[in-house]
């Protein structure tokens, strides 16, 4: 008991063959093979996904002007980037909110309180992976 014989395998293959027929056989084989070779990639994606593939450069050459109650950003374009995400802080150092994400290479904080300092970084993106921060800017609305 427990082991199978060729009796059995006969059985079985004789089920497959009246609930799939003979010409659908290759079909479920193909199916099988592809859910085989999906998960292997699956499984390698994962452990793709675990170890850290290409880094992402942060965006270069931030600058911040003020005005009354806005404060715009300008940085250079980084080669590859989808999208910069701007972030803010009320403190040099962070911690930084996400404010608003672009993909262009400046962005205008608006309704800003006056008189008011305010540090700005900026990160790229690419795909799912976020850059580490640019060099922090800091601006004081008029």
């Amino acid at each position: 008991m427990g082991e199978f014989s060729i009796f059995h395998w006969l059985v079985v293959l004789a089920i497959i063959l009246i609930f799939f027929g003979g010409r659908r056989i290759p079909e479920v084989m193909k199916g099988l093979g592809e859910g085989i070779r999906s998960f292997k990639e699956g499984v390698s994606g994962a452990e793709k996904a675990q170890t850290p593939s290409a880094t992402v450069a942060a965006p270069g050459g931030l600058s911040a002007k003020s005005a009354s109650g806005e404060v715009t950003l300008n940085w250079s374009a980084a080669a590859g980037v989808n999208t910069y995400n701007v972030k803010r802080s009320g403190t040099s150092g962070g911690p930084y909110a996400r404010i608003a994400s672009t993909s262009a290479t400046s962005y205008t904080d608006e309704g800003l309180a006056g008189a008011t300092t305010f540090y700005y970084v900026v990160s790229s993106t690419v795909s799912s992976t976020e850059s580490g921060n640019s060099v922090e800017v800091s601006a004081t609305t008029a």
